[in-house]
């Protein structure tokens, strides 16, 4: 399903480039950091790097091996 609020980002004139991500967890917090190295307002990423991204989380947050089905 399409979102009308997001322009297909040939339309975009508000495209930065490149970004640095890093999915890491800090270790006397327990949280799980997601730093993009600045400010940003929005992301887009084809659908295989949105996978990695997606498991790379899991992969910082789950305390033992999970398995899930992803509904469509």
């Amino acid at each position: 399903m399409n979102n009308p609020g997001v322009k297909p980002l040939s339309l975009r004139t508000d495209d930065e480039g490149e970004l640095t991500i890093r999915v890491t967890n800090d270790p006397s917090s327990g949280q799980v950091i997601v730093d993009f190295g600045k400010p940003i307002h929005w992301l887009a990423m084809p659908r295989e790097q949105a996978t990695e991204f997606a498991l790379n989380i899991l992969r910082r947050s789950a305390h033992r091996v999970i398995s899930a089905e992803i509904p469509d």
